[in-house]
């Protein structure tokens, strides 16, 4: 599948936020519809033009970074170590996918259905599902893409999404089994109430409930996940669109959620996927 026209309509503006990506130059083909979760931690995107904040893991070779000499013109020749030194950070694994992040649209559906099946198959989300809430609202679904360095007489390949964000809003303070499920009108209804509750996208909701984390099993270890999960962070606080993210988890992956803030609020009564889930929440009001 690729894109022949010249506009990418992932560079629009959607619903207020502008697109998120390092990657100019290369366009997301568009498709029609039937065309780990991982503790990591990495630098080598930029969010929103800017470089993402470090890591404790990165302290140490930021303070060797600032070990600067000055020096007299007039002497130049005699520090040649000082002045021809490699950087001290080593190249990750994650350096080599040559990384950019990009806001998700409807033409990605067929992409987050191959990374999804990085989960059991009971907790993954369906097709349907991606199509729903692809559709319903990109601007709260980030990716992580791949793209090798190309000669110039080499044609562009197609992007290659390595892990994704998926996620809606929801009226709740925390994730609940209406706003994971499908509602059954969504083709032909805005919005559906059941028993007082929005199902699945609210459209006026002050929490972003993630649905979704996850990252290709073949490039999980190399820094993916929490990466992704940085830059969805410090764009979703930056643009100012919600009080807060939530999330459920699993018990041995709530100390990752932990790490950038996630508070445990203690088990969870949804039931999706057979239950069994942890509440996170990352309060942005309170900061």
């Amino acid at each position: 599948m690729s894109d022949q026209s010249n506009y990418n309509p992932s560079d629009d503006p959607i619903n207020g936020l502008k697109p998120l990506s390092n990657g100019d130059g290369f366009s997301l083909p568009i498709a029609s519809h039937d065309g780990l979760r991982s503790h990591d931690f990495s630098e080598a995107i930029m969010a929103n033009g800017l470089p993402l904040e470090e890591t404790d893991e990165d302290d140490d070779d930021e303070e060797v970074d600032e070990d600067y000499v000055a020096v007299d013109h007039d002497d130049l020749n005699e520090y040649p170590y000082w002045l021809r030194r490699p950087p001290v950070r080593q190249r990750s694994k994650l350096d080599d996918l040559y990384p950019f992040v990009q806001v998700l649209t409807e033409s990605n559906v067929d992409d987050c259905v191959l990374v999804e099946e990085a989960f059991p198959e009971q907790e993954r989300c369906s097709r349907e599902k991606f199509i729903y809430r692809l559709g319903r609202c990109p601007e709260l679904c980030l990716g992580l893409f791949t793209l090798p360095i190309l000669s110039e007489d080499e044609p562009k390949p197609r992007p290659t999404l390595v892990g994704h964000i998926i996620a809606t809003r929801t009226a709740s303070p925390y994730v609940t089994d209406k706003a994971m499920e499908l509602p059954a009108d969504w083709q032909t209804n805005r919005s559906t109430m059941v028993d007082g509750e929005i199902v699945g996208h609210d459209e006026t909701g002050r929490s972003i409930a993630i649905h979704s984390l996850a990252v290709l099993r073949e490039h999980q270890g190399k820094h993916v996940g929490s990466t992704l999960m940085k830059a969805y962070i410090q764009r979703i606080r930056e643009a100012a669109i919600a009080d807060r993210i939530v999330i459920i988890a699993h018990d041995h992956l709530v100390p990752f959620y932990q790490s950038f803030g996630f508070e445990n609020r203690g088990p969870s009564k949804c039931q999706f996927g057979g239950g069994g889930w942890t509440d996170l929440v990352l309060e942005f009001s309170a900061e």
